[in-house]
């Protein structure tokens, strides 16, 4: 925008001279003031030249006071007349110029006198005054070369540049000719002037970096050519003046930087009108400032727009279009450049601006394109928006999230066929009813673009859903404006607000038919020319407000691109969204003031050009303004409306009455104005006005505006309506579609008019009546005057004028506007709101929505604009939206739908499927996006509107359910005439329901609105309760909770919906339906099924019974309490009778009804029964009994009297008994205490469920009986089971149950058993009696369950003795137990046959029986007796019963069963008498060498039994075993039975038995007499005795003794494995038999072997030469006897004298074990090294003997076979080392005798070793270590090590064993040396710590012991 456009109110025409002036005098007076201003130049310009410097500058101040510098510019520079040829331009001209000069040449005279400060303030003074000559006459190019100098010096490049562009413009400078001509004249070349301006431009442009200007072609021609030397000097016209440095020119980049800093930068977020509208508002001072004072300069008050440019645009303008913005959302910051037609303003580092001519040219930088981001700082992210805004973003955010919560439905796509499923059954419901939800097909968007275009409006309304494709339409071009509206109601009035002040407002349907405003037509060139211009907050306000209402000539955009009023003003071309108009109304009034100066200087200019009677004066621009002014004229009339609509029906306060004044004074005002410039137009000759829409505009607002005045009547507005009734009357109407007032000017706009004001009194008690405002009005009155006007049908009139006035009335609302309707509807539904009538209010909001979509058919929205359209379809969503909701809470009370008439049911669901079609024609919409067919918007809005209309879809649909509903229940639509059927209709809502599930849930849609439709439809099905719907039921169980029941029944679908908290009501309704699904199944199957994962789910909801409730709690106590006394028999048989009860309470309330559902009992049993009833091959879980105990105790606490929670729960806690008995025997071996506690409570719970199946079982209830039958089985199961073994009425025990007793007679009280113990007859009897109460009736389960009987017979077995049972009637019971038997797929049950001979064969043994009888029934009987001849005889009948017992173990392939083994080897040893038979026979249960019982537990076999049968059959093998002599099976028996003591019942009594059967068999199988010991030994001495068994140890340890292998003496061999049993008992077997057995052994090997030595010795001894005496030095004197010597007082070795004393039992057992030992060791060395490379014999020998081992203590045998230790003592030095030495030369002369078949080397080392310490011995490591030195020559490394000899069981070798043994005497020590200890024990003292080293573990093999202070 052109500067000059703000000087129009300040131009002053020359034609126009005061009255005052005189011509004549004028003329003379200018005359005289030039002469004389003439004379003072000519003088000062004298002194000037003689250099008085004082007087010329005195001269010059007088020149510049004379009166023709007084004048205004104008009269300066153009004179006051055009008849006056003056000279007073070039006076002025010189004057300035002169004066410049002079500053200059006195500076220059002057020049060192003056500092830096003075020179630059005179050059500045010098610049202002050359200025002002270059601004009265601009064609002095010398003076503009110097000009540029002097800012070049100053350090302003950009004046320096302007000076000499102008400098080279020819037009400036004054040539006539052209540049082109003008180089013509002087040759084709440049004049040396501008050559000089343009060497100095070119260099001013290389300083401030304008490389786009030095493109130009002159500029490269400069840089080639050289300035000749004699003009070199001319280019700086001041030399004397330093030029400046470059570096205080700053670059244009920088200058550019600066100019963007000293803006406001206002940065939008969205490129709209509205946008930019509000910025400016914000920015706007509160003083209006008037058009023409704009700044030359830019300011600190100057702004700077900054655009956002949106991906897929260019910033350029040349390539970006002024059209609507592009879709994609992230815009980018854009600062809007200069257009091509717009002056470029530039600015200087000192701020200072210099106005161009018009029409001046500029050099090629002045049409340059600037960079728009170099001029703003985008880098501060704060937001300038207002807080409105603000709040509308973070709602944006809000819904964002919520629209993002959405997941995007898969690749899954519907098939067109699937689309209309849901269509064909609405059509199967709705038909009969006259209504459609029409075809799918017509919903479906079309692929293409084009296919959307809705300009042939006859081919859409030939399709009769217009709305449909107007929604299309919205889809497809979807923008932010759009969204907004129905977001946040953008341009949506309330209904209230349409319909307030209706005595000047029109409440008739307002239809523009103009397109919508696009958001940025044309803004971005606008906000160009702002920023090109600097103009402040106010004056870019005006721009803006002027370019949206100020139409703009056709013919100024020929070349440039249209603006947004080009044509016309947008104001009457568009409609605008109402943001944007109350943004334009808020500016228009902030900005009065400039808009009235505007257009008051235009009338002023209108009104000059008419007095000088120009032609044709009004101008197309004239026009413009004028219709400018009337546009504003109607904005203030809107804003007038709407305060006096606000006012309406309220109290007038002081301020508001303040306010209306002036905004009434405002319109009058702008009338008066437009009025003034309309009466400039032109008029024809009869002085007429055209009668033009701008015409016809003002005559409307005109007459609008008499409305306001105070003293106007309504006879003189008819007046004014009729006369323009009268004018518009064939004529088209004029649309103006932003006015609120006057929207359209028409003849049928002015007859409604007219008929308004006849209706207003009514309606203006309409008003007050309905008003909100002042006082509260009587609903009651509201609802008698709106029910009148709304339903006039229902209303009956006083009289005929009543009638008429009615009838006129409703004609008139016919035709109103929707919005005032809507206002009327709702405040009939406040009213009823107020006085509490719901179904009214129903019917009201019902109504409101049948107006919305009424109106979307009706004939205004047909013809009007498809952007108008689109708009009110917006709003009608919008507002159907908000009104939905109470549309659902309403319905919620069937009252409310059942007060609805038949009509409204039936309008009501018409309404409500014509939105169902627009929502679906979303989700049609939404498919095809997702198939890639069409492109959806990636707007921001689009995602949250997207997600408000899936809402709208099922929202509709529970409402449309509920109407159809209601009409079904009313019959309607029926061919009968009582109604539908009840099963009719049930098939059509549920059909419904589940077509809309399956239509909703595919696209995902049944989860929107929490879940609503799936609440909706999860209650309707439960109400129906059919269990044809349980798979329709499941799956929105399943979409709503994402709980999957019954999988394997129904397939289910994802719907992608969000899982839902199961509310407790919702789960309780869900109860009984899970439970009913389970019914159907069997509890078995439901262990790992959907359903226990749906009943933990519910009871995690539902909660357990609280103990807080205090009744619950009693119940526990008490329960807790019974399941804690003991086994009283009374009770017992009192239980058998009912008579059993415990205090408990009844118990009522929500967990009463949980616990009457079965969710406790259920879930109690589904863990009970996998456990009861399923073959388990791994131990259970301590929490899976758990759970089972837990829920039962949870059943019972609620209801305490269920005889089959107890039931359960019984079996419950005997699972748990059987579980400590089934895999192991180490709880009833170690825990029998804990096994009784939880027998006990296992009987105490069958005994309260018998007791209660007494009272409360239901015998008639045909699977409650079968139960019954099952609890005396299980009842009398476990009693027989806690009187037998292994339990043997422990549980009857009272040990440490006692009561207190008050005593008799002064006893006092006294402590007791509370009462008897049951014994096991009676347990016995009681068992039998719940058996028989099994088997009584005939037709129950239990008579045919053989068990029953099976158990009976037992217990007859038991107590025939007892009760004089028959043996034959005992036999009966396995008989029929037999005939119950299910034998299938070669499954035989074995136990009744095995029971049946087993039984019988004792009978006939006892002769209780004969044989024959015996006989007869079992071949009657038992199928493995056919074929086998009966007998007569009992010693016949054994063959015969082991006969049928063999064929029966033979049919048992799976070789379970080990009873009939058992039995056949009793009968063959009891009766037959054939032990080697029994033997063999029963060694076949019996597998690895005959010590591991191989039997496993049968399937009917009771917990327990299994491990008290290991028991016996042991006991009972080792019997066999002795009886035939098998030491080795023994052996192995016992070692095996030792190892493992959790394998059998009662381990330590087995082993016990076992322990004294080997003891037996190995004395009599090794003929060792009782009592040797004192045979042998009673005559020799304790020192005799000591050296005669070391000789014996070293002999029996010897491998070879004179080629007898001492390892084949049977005696040693008995020894040794005395020794083992001894070690292996390890104390458990209290039984001194062993330690007798090991003396007496020892004992006899003595016998044995003993004299054989001394015989040999004494052979030794006569024959000298033999190689031993050879050896060794037989004259060495003998070995002297040993000596025991003590430490006298003063230090002196003392001897002691030793006597003789006898060998002792315990000396006997430790020579024994240490013998044993060490043989022992050296089996497991040589075992262990076998495997090593092969050692020298000798040192094999020796290493083996000689091994030296730390002291330890030595152990001593007692005589129970325990162990205790013995003190250790350590040998004197002397006596020490003299046994050293024997030990040591026995120990040699023994390897030499053991190694003389040995390497030669080896026995000469040894003995050459033993010879180089004189006969007294080396060390024993020395002699060691030598002799490995020499084996190592000959057989290498040979290290050995010691090895764990494994044996057969898979333990730990015996011999390395070492803690198991106890009493074998010393261990690691010498035996010599333990001797010698033993000997000094009396004397020595043992040693103190400090003397004896420990030797670590891993060198005691061949580390030397240091003992005393050696």
């Amino acid at each position: 925008m052109s500067s000059s456009a703000f000087k129009m109110s300040t131009f002053k025409p020359l034609n126009i001279i005061p009255d005052s002036d005189s011509e004549g005098e004028i003329d003379d007076t200018e005359e005289i003031q030039i002469e004389e201003a003439l004379k003072l130049y000519q003088q000062a310009l004298k002194f000037h030249t003689e250099g008085a410097w004082d007087d010329a500058q005195k001269a010059y101040k007088e020149l510049f006071q004379s009166e023709i510098f007084r004048l205004d510019l104008e009269e300066q520079v153009h004179g006051r007349n055009n008849n006056a040829a003056s000279s007073l331009p070039l006076v002025h001209y010189l004057a300035y110029k002169n004066r410049g000069t002079f500053k200059l040449d006195r500076l220059k005279a002057t020049l060192p006198n003056h500092d830096e400060e003075k020179i630059r303030s005179t050059l500045t003074k010098a610049l202002e005054w050359f200025a002002t000559a270059l601004e009265r006459d601009a064609g002095d190019a010398a003076l503009w070369r110097q000009s540029a100098q002097l800012a070049f010096i100053l350090s302003s490049a950009r004046l320096a540049r302007f000076a000499l562009e102008s400098a080279l413009d020819h037009e400036t400078v004054g040539a006539d000719a052209s540049k082109e001509a003008l180089l013509l004249v002087v040759g084709g070349y440049q004049n040396p002037g501008d050559q000089l301006a343009s060497r100095h431009l070119l260099k001013i442009l290389d300083m401030i970096g304008d490389k786009m200007s030095i493109k130009n072609g002159n500029y490269d021609r400069l840089r080639r050519t050289k300035l000749n030397k004699r003009f070199a000097k001319l280019l700086n016209p001041l030399p004397w003046l330093p030029e400046p440095l470059a570096e205080n020119f700053k670059g244009l980049s920088v200058l550019i930087e600066q100019f963007s800093e000293k803006r406001k930068v206002i940065t939008l977020t969205n490129r709209t009108w509205t946008e930019v509208g509000k910025a400016l508002l914000e920015q706007l001072g509160d003083d209006n400032i008037d058009v023409e004072d704009v700044a030359l300069s830019p300011s600190f008050d100057t702004i700077q727009l900054v655009l956002p440019v949106y991906e897929g645009e260019e910033e350029s303008r040349d390539t970006t279009p002024d059209g609507t913005s592009p879709t994609e959302s992230g815009p980018k910051s854009e600062t809007a450049t200069a257009d091509d037609e717009a002056d470029v303003t530039m600015t200087d580092a000192s701020n200072q601006l210099l106005s161009t001519p018009a029409g001046r040219k500029r050099s090629g930088s002045a049409n340059r394109k600037r960079k728009s981001t170099s001029m703003i700082d985008i880098s501060d992210g704060r937001s300038r928006l207002s807080k409105r805004q603000r709040d509308k973003k973070a709602a944006d955010a809000a819904a964002a999230e919520a629209a993002a919560a959405t997941p995007e439905r898969g690749s899954k796509v519907r098939q067109d066929t699937q689309d209309e499923k849901l269509f064909n059954t609405a059509d199967e419901c709705f038909s009969p009813l006259g209504l459609s939800l029409g075809n799918a097909s017509t919903l479906k968007a079309l692929p293409s673009a084009d296919a959307m275009d809705t300009s042939d409006e006859t081919e859409k309304q030939d399709k009769g859903d217009l709305a449909i494709e107007d929604f299309k339409a919205i889809l497809q071009t979807w923008d932010d404006d759009k969204g907004n509206v129905i977001l946040y109601g953008d341009g949506i009035q309330t209904p209230a607000d349409a319909a307030q002040g209706m005595s000047f407002l029109d409440l008739e349907a307002n239809v523009p038919s103009k397109p919508l405003l696009s958001k940025d037509e044309g803004l971005r060139k606008w906000a160009r020319n702002i920023n090109t211009h600097g103009l402040t907050a106010n004056q870019a306000a005006f721009e803006w407000l002027k370019a949206l209402c100020k139409k703009e000539p056709d013919n100024k955009h020929k070349k440039s691109r249209p603006s947004v009023s080009a044509g016309k003003s947008s104001w009457v071309k568009h409609s605008w969204p109402e943001p944007l108009k109350s943004t334009a109304l808020t500016i228009a009034s902030k900005c009065e003031d400039i808009c009235f100066n505007y257009f008051k200087n235009a009338e002023d200019n209108l009104n000059l050009r008419l007095a000088t009677e120009v032609v044709n004066y009004f101008t197309e621009d004239d026009y413009t303004n004028t219709e400018f002014a009337q546009t504003l004229l109607e904005l203030y009339l809107d804003d007038l409306a709407m305060l006096e609509r606000d006012r309406t029906g309220g109290d007038l306060t002081s301020d508001l009455e303040m306010e209306l004044k002036v905004k009434r004074d405002r319109v009058l005002r702008w009338g008066y104005l437009v009025g003034d410039l309309m009466h400039h137009r032109p008029r024809d000759k009869d002085g007429q006005m055209e009668e033009d829409q701008l015409t016809l505009r003002f005559l409307w607002a005109t007459t609008v505006i008499t409305g306001f005045t105070e003293d106007c009547t309504r006879e003189f507005r008819l007046a004014c309506f009729e006369d323009l009734k009268g004018l518009l009357a064939d004529r088209p109407p004029v649309d103006i579609p932003n006015s609120v007032i006057m929207p359209e000017i028409s003849a049928a706009r002015a007859e409604r008019e007219i008929s308004k004001l006849k209706t207003v009194d009514f309606f203006s008690t309409i008003f007050a009546v309905t008003s909100s405002e002042g006082e509260q009005k009587n609903p009651e009155d509201v609802i008698d005057v709106l029910e009148a006007v709304l339903n006039p049908c229902d209303v009956l009139p006083y009289d005929e004028e009543e009638g008429r006035l009615l009838a006129d009335i409703g004609r008139f609302l016919d035709g109103s506007s929707t919005m005032f309707k809507l206002h009327l509807w709702e405040k009939l539904k406040a009213a009823y709101e107020g006085v509490k009538d719901t179904a009214k209010t129903l019917l009201c909001t019902l109504k409101c929505v049948q107006i919305l979509v009424n109106e979307l058919k009706s004939r205004t929205y047909l013809e009007s604009s498809q952007d108008h359209r689109q708009f009110v379809l917006l709003r009608s969503l919008r507002l159907i939206q908000e009104m939905v909701l109470d549309v659902l809470k309403l319905m919620e009370a069937p009252e409310n739908i059942a007060a609805l008439s038949d009509q409204e049911l039936t309008d009501s669901l018409a309404a409500n499927l014509t939105v169902l079609r627009i929502m679906h024609c979303y989700a049609f919409w939404e498919s095809a996006v997702q198939k890639s067919e069409i492109k959806a918007s990636d707007l921001h809005s689009y995602r949250i509107v997207a997600v408000k209309f899936r809402d709208m879809l099922v929202q509709g649909w529970i409402i449309a359910y509920q109407l159809y509903e209601a009409m079904l229940d009313r019959g309607m639509g029926a061919d009968k005439e009582d109604g539908w059927d009840e099963e009719d209709k049930e098939e059509k809502l549920t059909s419904l329901l589940r077509d809309l599930h399956q239509e909703l849930g595919d696209r995902h849609y049944c989860k929107l609105h929490n879940h609503s439709f799936l609440k909706f439809s999860f209650n309707r099905l439960m109400k129906f309760d059919n269990r044809d719907n349980d798979g329709d039921l499941l799956q929105i169980v399943h979409c709503r909770f994402h709980l999957t029941l019954c999988q394997d029944q129904y397939y289910f679908f994802d719907h992608k919906t969000i899982p839902e908290i199961l509310p407790r009501d919702i789960a309780l309704k869900l109860l009984s339906f899970i439970m009913h699904q389970i019914s159907k199944k069997k509890l078995l199957q439901l262990g790992k099924s959907d359903l226990k994962t749906g009943l933990d789910k519910l009871l995690e909801v539902l909660g357990t019974p609280p103990l807080t409730n205090s009744r619950i709690l009693h119940n526990k106590a008490q329960i807790d309490a019974y399941l804690k006394t003991s086994l009283d028999p009374l009770k017992l048989f009192g239980a058998m009778r009912g008579r059993l009860d415990i205090s408990t309470i009844e118990i009522f309330g929500p967990y009463r009804e949980i616990q009457q559902s079965g969710l406790y009992f259920t879930l109690g049993k589904i863990a009970l029964y996998p456990m009861k009833f399923t073959k388990r091959q791994t131990p259970l879980k301590t929490e899976e009994a758990e759970a089972a105990i837990s829920m039962f105790r949870y059943e019972l606490f609620v209801s305490p009297d269920s005889w089959e929670a107890w039931y359960r729960l019984a079996q419950a806690f005997e699972i748990q008994l059987d579980e400590n008995q089934i895999w192991s025997a180490e709880a009833m071996n170690t825990k029998s205490h804990e096994l009784t506690l939880q027998e006990r409570q296992t009987i105490l719970c069958y005994m309260m469920a018998l007791s209660l199946s007494v009272r409360y079982a239901d015998l008639d209830d045909e699977e409650e009986k079968k139960t019954l039958g099952e609890l005396y089985y299980d009842f009398g199961t476990r009693l027989y089971a806690a009187c037998r073994p292994p339990m043997n009425l422990q549980a009857f025990k009272l040990d440490g149950i006692v009561r207190h007793f008050s005593g008799q007679m002064g006893q006092g009280l006294y402590t007791s058993p509370p009462h008897m113990e049951l014994e096991a007859e009676t347990g016995m009897r009681f068992a039998l009696n719940l058996f028989q109460k099994a088997i009584e009736d005939p037709d129950s389960e239990g008579a045919e369950n053989w068990k029953n009987h099976y158990m009976a017979g037992k217990c007859a077995g038991k107590l025939r003795e007892h009760l004089c049972i028959p043996c034959d009637e005992i036999l009966q019971y396995y008989v029929s137990a037999i005939s119950l038997t299910p034998e299938q797929r070669g499954d035989i049950v074995f136990e009744p046959h095995h029971k049946l001979v087993s039984q019988a064969a004792k009978y006939v043994f006892s002769e209780l029986m004969p044989a024959s009888e015996a006989c007869e029934i079992i071949s009657s009987s038992c199928r493995f007796a056919k074929g086998v001849e009966p007998v007569s005889t009992k010693e016949e009948f054994a063959n015969y019963a082991v006969e049928v017992l063999k064929r029966m173990k033979a049919a048992d392939k799976a070789k379970w069963h080990h009873r009939m083994t058992h039995r056949i080897s009793r009968i063959k040893k009891e009766q037959l008498n054939d032990i080697a038979g029994a033997r063999a026979e029963f060694g076949t249960i019996w597998s690895h060498k005959g010590e591991k019982l191989a039997i496993w537990k049968p399937e009917f076999e009771r917990s327990g039994r299994h491990y008290h049968y290991a028991a016996e059959y042991t006991m009972y093998y080792a019997n066999l075993l002795h009886s035939t002599g098998e030491r080795t099976t023994m052996e192995n028996l016992c070692k095996r039975i030792r190892r493992v003591p959790h394998v059998m019942f009662r381990h330590t009594d087995v082993w016990a038995f076992l322990f004294d059967r080997y003891i037996s068999l190995i004395r009599s199988s090794g003929e060792v007499p009782q009592v040797l010991e004192d045979e042998v030994f009673k005559n020799i001495t304790a020192d005799e005795f000591t050296q005669l068994a070391s000789k014996l140890d070293a002999y029996c340890n010897n491998a070879t003794n004179g080629g007898k292998d001492i390892a084949a003496n049977s005696t040693l061999a008995l020894l040794r494995e005395v020794f083992e049993l001894r070690r292996l008992n390890a104390g458990l077997a209290k039984n001194p038999a062993i330690d007798v057995l090991l003396t007496d052994t020892y004992a006899k090997l003595w016998q044995e072997l003993v004299p054989g030595l001394v015989e040999q010795e004494k052979e030794q001894q006569a024959n000298p030469m033999s190689l031993k005496n050879m050896m060794f030095d037989s004259s060495a004197a003998p070995t002297p006897p040993l000596q025991q010597t003590t430490i006298g007082p003063d230090g002196m070795e003392l001897q002691i004298r030793t006597k003789s004393t006898k060998v002792y039992h315990r000396d006997l057992i430790s020579k024994a074990t240490n013998l044993c030992k060490e043989m022992s060791n050296q089996t497991t060395v040589g075992t262990a090294g076998s495997g090593n490379k092969v050692c020298s014999p000798v040192f094999e020998t020796a290493f083996g003997m000689l091994k030296i081992q730390k002291t330890t203590d030595t152990c001593l045998s007692d005589d129970e076979g325990g162990t205790t230790s013995a003190p250790t003592y350590t040998p004197s030095s002397l006596a020490a080392q003299q046994a050293a030495n024997d030990q040591l030369q026995l120990d040699l002369q023994l390897q030499i005798q053991a190694a003389e078949n040995a390497s030669a080397a080896a026995a000469a080392a040894a003995a050459a070793a033993y010879a180089a310490h004189g006969g007294q011995g080396m060390p024993i490591k020395q002699s060691i270590t030598l002799a490995q030195q020499q084996d190592e020559t000959q057989y290498g490394d040979g290290d050995t090590e010691m090895g764990d000899v494994d044996t057969d069981m898979g333990e730990t070798s015996y011999a390395q064993d070492r803690s198991m043994v106890e009493g074998d005497g010393t261990h690691g020590m010498d035996r010599s040396m333990a001797d010698l200890s033993q000997a000094s024990s009396e004397l020595t003292p043992a040693p103190s710590s400090q003397n004896t080293r420990e030797i670590p573990d891993s060198q005691q093999d061949t580390q030397e012991v240091v003992m005393g202070d050696e």
